[in-house]
């Protein structure tokens, strides 16, 4: 699949490698790793502060990954391999950690706001990309000129894709390999010096859960941000449900067709939430809840079109109906703090 300039845009899926041997019965690994994993969080709390600012050492890390490798107490451990009886270790009992931590991907949407005026830019009217936290959502249309600014060609200009190929497909998927290209645009990095290449481990489907190891904390230096872009493509009719999404950096890019997007403020008391039964059926929908609509109370409406670029802050409500034909970009960021967040909480949701 190739855009105007010839040069690949490669949507072969994610990234593999050669998969760890299955271990015979994986569930005493298992259980070793959830304790490993519940360690780990608590062992962030004390130096959250230092994290939150994306900047624990690897050193201070590795202490972390060694004291939660030590042998486990004797509660923790099953009793002649059973499950029986088998107590995991408790999270910390600091709900305003656990909160910025987990709940909110590091942050808080009503913390941090950008200064008054910020979210101007130089064309009147219109919503600057701004990359810090915001507190409400935002929808601009941008000319050529703005969007080359913000991000490379592939990811807004509509002359790439005019195949027929696009004309028909209906896609949702990441696309690997682009990493470099993206981290050339601060609208993604969040002021990180350094791109990490490559798809998160959270987001790789190739690997087992016994795969995930405590050592693999160290990946998450301080200064790397990861970003990763996720086509959709589908045909005129399709509607997502109303949802949410915990991600705290997501910039959405419409490059064909146009698409509605129904808003609703947090906690609006207008969705019937679905209670989540079974996370380890779909572990890349981590940190995603699904809802029914009782009211239109609070409800915002966005229409976009080609050149249209939107921020959601993490945690609000929304959904997206398909006017037309429609192919667009979803593209997320996490700084050491958020891709630590979305890796331990997504292990101690699935164990």
């Amino acid at each position: 699949l190739t855009h105007a300039s010839s040069s690949p845009v490669h949507l072969h899926g994610i990234s593999g490698r050669a998969a760890m041997q299955s271990p015979g019965d994986p569930r005493p690994t298992l259980r070793k790793r959830l304790a490993q994993f519940i360690c780990l969080v608590n062992e962030l709390q004390p130096v959250y502060e230092v994290l939150e600012r994306n900047n624990l050492s690897v050193a201070m890390l590795d202490r972390l990954v060694h004291r939660c490798a030590l042998p486990p107490p004797s509660a923790w451990q099953p009793d002649n391999g059973a499950s029986a009886g088998w107590q995991p270790p408790r999270l910390t009992p600091d709900g305003r950690f656990l909160s910025r931590f987990l709940v909110r991907n590091c942050g808080n949407y009503r913390r941090r706001l950008p200064p008054e005026g910020a979210g101007l830019s130089p064309v009147a009217g219109e919503v600057a990309l701004h990359p810090e936290p915001i507190r409400e959502p935002t929808h601009a249309v941008l000319n050529r000129s703005q969007l080359g600014a913000r991000a490379p060609r592939w990811v807004w200009d509509p002359d790439v894709y005019q195949t027929r190929m696009w004309q028909r497909a209906s896609i949702v998927q990441d696309i690997v390999g682009r990493e470099k290209d993206l981290g050339k645009f601060r609208t993604f990095t969040q002021g990180q010096p350094f791109v990490s290449m490559g798809a998160p481990r959270w987001r790789r489907q190739d690997l087992h859960e016994w795969e995930h190891h405590p050592r693999d904390a160290l990946l998450y230096r301080p200064g790397l941000v990861w970003i990763n872009a996720e086509v959709w493509a589908a045909p005129q009719g399709k509607d997502t449900g109303f949802h949410y999404d915990f991600d705290s950096h997501v910039v959405l890019f419409q490059v064909v067709g146009s698409r509605r997007f129904h808003v609703m403020v947090p906690q609006s008391g207008s969705l019937e939430w679905e209670p989540l039964e079974d996370p380890p059926s779909k572990p890349i929908d981590y940190g995603t809840r699904w809802a029914k609509q009782r009211s239109d109370v609070g409800e915002q409406v966005f229409d976009t079109k080609p050149g249209s670029v939107m921020r959601i802050p993490n945690g609000w409500p929304h959904k997206v109906s398909y006017r037309e034909r429609s192919i667009g970009f979803r593209v997320a960021s996490w700084t050491q703090c958020q891709a630590l967040s979305m890796w331990l909480g997504q292990r101690v949701c699935l164990l």
